[in-house]
């Protein structure tokens, strides 16, 4: 056993020797250092700031950090954002594992709305993340606190506009974002067809968004990863919290089930709309509503001090329903129910003080079903998507300037793109559309070198494979992309197209000096699955469509760098990144396509490359009674097909050359904290006709006249730009006693969206006056000014 230790000895320090790293570890016994940070309620701390010496590290979202050290004193600071700062002085002489408790801040938000430092010093770059007690501090729409929304204030992050539920990263689309809730993808992150997403701010704990060099842990998308971790809860003692606002309320119940050693988080809310409507204008309502409701639920078991289990559960529903009471004609009912159910069961282990894993195992689904109905006429619409998964992914900590991760992932699909059925008084049609099934899998290394003082290096390699099999049946086509009449039909478990590439990712970090930086990245990434959706919104008519034989595998490649530096001891920030995305293999519908209910969908798809290229800056301010930041993007975004525009390339429809947020928030006192954000940015994209001829169409027989249809002409795609889209909100939070000692506290939040009552438009029509012979463009807008109050309390 000697000799083997002493091999492995050897060869760690031939390996530093090459990668140009200092012999000194070499030279010196190391100890492992396992920090544990949690608060009084022993709730882990994640992301909180770890400072020792002059190292700084952040730990995990499970708070956990593992460092190698030589013999020695060492002095730790930790600070993390809502806590109060600890620090204290150790003596390393062995392998020691030690648990660090902060206490949190009850009254004022701790004046950091960033992690210190994580980007001047973090490898990583194009990351940024949030805490949910910054996030409430924001003003929202109709005081509902919205984690999604509020990344859309951060550069290179654009919303598609008022009631989009759609999010563009850096000239993507809303479908190559990976959106994941405690590690688990959500396919469907909105209610209310956007005006809010499903994460819950009660059960929120932080979220973090990587916009480029994305690490090889995370793929199948490619843009960004948006990711929302859910907090666990008290082990202490039963707890509450929860609001009531204008829309909707919410309550949120937590407690260990065997004090301090598991808890338990169940968090609730539901939308009023439709009963508070129903209320006040009973005759004009009708049966006419709509609501949704959520649920998230975790529990932690912690087994020893090295195993721990975790169970995630969320379900969410939206139930819309209008009906048209025509005193002329039959009455028309549409009603449509869509949601998401997820559950995951999560073991992490860890084996020694330098290796640790993470072992989840997963179900999530998507479902639709729609109904609308006329007379005796109806139609039924339903459908939706399953996913099984698991997935392993390692970490171990060779040493304190290398530490490697490494792991698998499978996914199992079952697509449903349509089953509906129709009746016309007493005959009945039904049409299935076949259900389609593809496995997915990965696997992915990657090492994080520090290699000396100022240089750190990020290298990694993840190979994705992809292969859509049976039974089902697909329509045949011939080269030019038409339909033959013919279908080919597939048994269980035959391949019909297989893929599998290659997705290396690299970045650098250069240290200038202690307070700045520069970083370089490189980002292949692969998609294979793509929404099928002809709207701005992601609508619950929306399809998730697999890669097959006619749909190829989408394909971007980033690169992108940024300059980082620290001011005035860390109290500012300033990022500016620079990026170049190249994008293959992206997917048009043509005019009129129909997506519902249509076995050749393939044919309604046309396919084509993107561009995009832009500048970011970020500058912010962390400390004082005045804290925020200032976001602006200038970029360019562009598609090119060949069936379209000529061939030529035209703007993507959300290509935003300028964007600009400001974000501020100011303690007035300790009872009064106000806070207001102004967002700017250059009108999305459209195409508007350039001219409009008369065509006759035949004779009325009835009155002996002719005939006419106007028909519009068109020259160019998205060659007109809405007008610029701008708005400010303001937010005042009122804590009656911020020094209450008791159990039960309360805050109220009042808000303001769009103070200056601007009419941004949310789409264009043109009006035509035939007799006049004019034509008048019109704008519809949805929100005005509009207040918001919530009630918040805690007990």
């Amino acid at each position: 056993m000697r000799a083997v230790i002493q091999n492995n000895y050897l060869i760690r320090c031939l390996l530093l020797f090459l990668f140009g790293i200092t012999g000194q570890e070499c030279l010196a016994q190391n100890y492992t250092l396992t920090i544990q940070v949690a608060d009084s309620a022993q709730v882990p701390v994640g992301h909180a700031t770890i400072k020792i010496n002059r190292q700084t590290s952040l730990v995990d979202s499970s708070g956990r950090t593992s460092t190698s050290l030589p013999a020695g004193k060492y002095r730790l600071s930790i600070t993390a954002v809502g806590h109060y700062s600890a620090s204290l002085i150790i003596s390393l002489a062995a392998d020691t594992s030690i648990k660090i408790i902060l206490n949190a801040r009850e009254g004022l938000l701790d004046n950091v709305l960033v992690t210190a430092n994580r980007n001047v010093r973090r490898n990583q770059m194009s990351t940024q993340s949030m805490n949910i007690e910054q996030i409430k501090r924001l003003p929202v729409v109709l005081g509902e606190v919205d984690p999604l929304k509020t990344i859309t204030l951060l550069p290179g992050i654009k919303n598609g506009g008022e009631a989009s539920a759609g999010i563009y990263v850096r000239g993507g689309g809303p479908d190559q974002n990976l959106m994941l809730l405690d590690g688990i993808t959500v396919y469907n992150p909105n209610h209310l067809l956007g005006f809010f997403s499903i994460f819950n701010g009660d059960a929120v704990k932080n979220m973090e968004v990587i916009k480029g060099g994305i690490p090889a842990e995370y793929g199948g998308r490619l843009s960004s990863v948006i990711s929302v971790d859910t907090r666990e809860g008290n082990k202490d003692s039963i707890k509450g919290s929860g609001g009531i606002g204008i829309i909707s309320s919410r309550i949120s119940l937590e407690g260990p089930l065997v004090k301090g050693r598991s808890s338990f988080i169940v968090s609730a809310r539901r939308t009023y709309i439709d009963q508070v409507a129903r209320l006040i204008a009973p005759d004009s309502i009708g049966d006419n509503g709509y609501y949704f409701y959520d649920i998230n639920a975790k529990a932690d078991f912690w087994i020893n001090k090295n195993n721990t289990l975790f169970l995630n559960f969320y379900r969410g529903n939206d139930d819309f329903t209008y009906v048209d009471n025509d005193e002329k004609r039959s009455p028309r009912t549409f009603n449509a129910k869509w949601g998401n159910t997820i559950l995951g069961l999560t073991w992490r282990q860890q084996f020694n003080k330098k290796l640790k894993q993470e072992l989840a195992i997963i179900r999530n689904d998507f479902n639709l079903d729609s109904r609308l109905s006329f007379g005796t006429n109806g139609l039924l619409f339903s459908s939706g998507l399953t996913d099984y998964q698991i997935k392993n992914d390692w970490i171990y900590m060779a040493s304190p300037r290398i530490k490697w991760k490494w792991g698998a992932q499978y996914i199992w699909h079952s697509f449903r793109p349509g089953a509906g059925n129709s009746s016309a008084g007493i005959q009945e049609f039904k049409t299935n559309i076949n259900d389609q099934y593809a496995h997915e899998a990965a696997a992915y290394l990657s090492a994080d070198l520090n290699i000396n003082h100022w240089l750190s290096v990020v290298s990694g390699f993840r190979y994705s494979y992809f292969n859509q099999v049976g039974p089902t049946e697909y329509v045949q086509y011939d080269p030019d992309g038409s339909p033959t009449g013919e279908t080919a039909r597939y048994t269980k478990g035959q391949s019909i197209a297989r893929y599998h590439y290659p997705e290396p990712r690299f970045s650098t970090l250069f240290k200038l000096s202690p307070t700045a930086s520069i970083k370089l990245s490189y980002t292949r990434t692969i998609q294979y699955l793509h929404l099928a959706t002809t709207s701005a919104a992601t609508f619950p008519s929306d399809l998730w469509v697999p890669s097959g034989k006619v749909v190829q595998p989408a394909k971007a490649e980033q690169l992108a760098a940024g300059y980082f530096k620290d001011f005035a001891n860390g109290a500012w920030e300033l990022n500016v990144e620079a990026y170049y995305k190249i994008m293959s293999n992206q997917i048009e519908f043509r005019p009129g396509a129909r997506l519902l209910l249509n076995q050749n969908m393939e044919g309604e798809m046309i396919f084509g490359k993107g561009v995009a290229y832009g500048l970011e800056f970020f500058l912010q301010k962390k400390t004082g009674k005045l804290t925020g930041w200032i976001g602006y993007t200038l970029s360019r975004t562009e598609r090119t097909f060949p069936d379209m525009n000529n061939g030529r390339p035209f703007p993507y429809r959300y290509d935003r050359t300028h964007d600009l947020s400001l974000v501020t928030n100011y303690t007035l006192s300790r009872k009064w904290n106000l806070s207001a954000v102004f967002v700017y940015g250059t009108g999305n994209a459209l195409t508007m006709p350039a001219g409009r001829f008369v065509y006759r169409l035949g004779i009325n027989a009835y009155e002996r006249e002719p005939i006419f249809t106007s028909i519009n002409q068109y020259d160019k795609i998205n060659d007109y730009r809405m007008p610029a889209y701008h708005r400010m909100d303001i937010a005042f939070t009122y804590t009656p006693r911020p020094d209450k000692k008791k159990r039960f506290k309360s805050s109220w939040n009042f808000s303001l969206y769009n103070v200056y009552n601007r009419y941004n438009p949310y789409f264009i029509y043109l009006d035509v006056e035939e007799q006049d012979q004019t034509i008048q463009g019109k704008k519809v807008f949805l929100f005005p000014i509009i207040p918001g109050v919530t009630w918040n309390f805690k007990f």
